[in-house]
């Protein structure tokens, strides 16, 4: 299998409502990941995660404090993947006028977003799968496990 050799860096952002968590379904497949995306040279990882949410669902997200960070390799196709996610706490999603909403878009139709009772991500394929159990447990740290930045905001 051929070695991209290349890691790439990921923020995702965890959202909990009412005992649920905002999961990001892959459409084709059926597996489940933490919303977010690419961080792009240059740019800091929490306004990345602030962008992927605009581009992806078209609301607006207030990112807090980094929980956790996540790394791990996998295949997909022909392709080994090193991948080390951030994992943001959102603490809020609005529409573009800062009005509450209730379901989250997609923009992209080979994604969906729903909610999922957190004692019920067990069940699913969520990937990376060492985030599973996370979830499981409330997807929470005590304290924040900090994040220093001299990336411009």
């Amino acid at each position: 299998m051929p070695k991209d050799h290349s890691i790439e860096l990921i923020a995702r952002g965890v959202h909990v409502r009412g005992g649920a968590v905002l999961l990001c379904r892959n459409v084709k497949h059926g597996y489940y990941y933490l919303p977010g995306g690419h961080v792009e040279f240059g740019e800091a990882a929490d306004r990345s995660l602030a962008r992927e949410f605009v581009e992806e669902t078209g609301l607006v997200a207030r990112v807090g404090p980094l929980l956790l960070t996540s790394e791990h390799v996998f295949e997909a196709g022909s392709r080994t993947h090193h991948e080390v996610n951030l994992v943001f706490h959102v603490e809020q999603l609005t529409d573009a006028d800062g009005g509450a909403v209730e379901t989250v878009p997609s923009l992209e139709d080979q994604i969906a977003f729903e909610y999922v009772d957190l004692a019920g991500v067990t069940d699913l394929d969520v990937r990376p799968e060492e985030l599973r159990a996370w979830l499981a447990a409330g997807g929470k740290v005590e304290a924040s496990a900090g994040w220093v930045s001299a990336v411009p905001g």
